[in-house]
């Protein structure tokens, strides 16, 4: 919760370009369930790395068996951030690896997970000049088969600042 804090003060109170930016002020989900397992890491000594690891087991392929989804988050030391999201299959198979891209004050690139069926949404928009600067956004959805995700719809949006209001 300080860690939050910290960043809206830094927000308001450093950041020049937030005052052409829209913030997002939703409350925003992933999709995926409370997590089996999680892991916190201290990074009181360094500036950045991997601060929290959830694992998720989940049978996303509709066999049965428990797959696998760990999910990380990755501090810069920065205002940004990243998310990452590695799938593994219950036969080891590995899906590719799936990132966020989050600035202090918009994200760039966001998904969200769906169940029965697995299903994955990603939502992404290019860098402007800035991360405040909104840019045209898309949408694309992928859905399990066999042991891949393949896209089956994308649609285009117009510029947002932060796309996980269009998930």
């Amino acid at each position: 919760m300080l860690k939050v804090l910290i960043r809206y003060l830094f927000i308001v109170f450093v950041c020049s370009a937030c005052k052409n930016a829209t913030e997002y002020t939703g409350i925003f989900s992933d999709g995926l369930p409370e997590p089996n397992k999680t892991e916190i890491f201290d990074l009181s000594d360094e500036q950045y790395g991997v601060e929290r690891v959830d694992t998720f087991y989940v049978d996303i392929n509709n066999n049965q068996k428990p797959d696998t989804i760990t999910k990380g988050h990755f501090i810069t030391g920065t205002a940004h951030a990243y998310t990452f999201y590695n799938i593994t299959l219950d036969d080891g198979t590995k899906l590719d690896e799936l990132r966020t891209i989050e600035g202090a004050d918009c994200v760039l690139q966001a998904y969200k997970f769906s169940f029965k069926p697995f299903m994955v949404m990603k939502t992404s928009r290019q860098l402007g000049n800035d991360y405040v600067e909104p840019t045209k956004a898309k949408l694309e959805t992928f859905k399990m088969n066999t042991n891949r995700l393949d896209k089956i719809s994308e649609k285009n949006y117009n510029a947002v600042c932060d796309v996980r209001s269009l998930l």
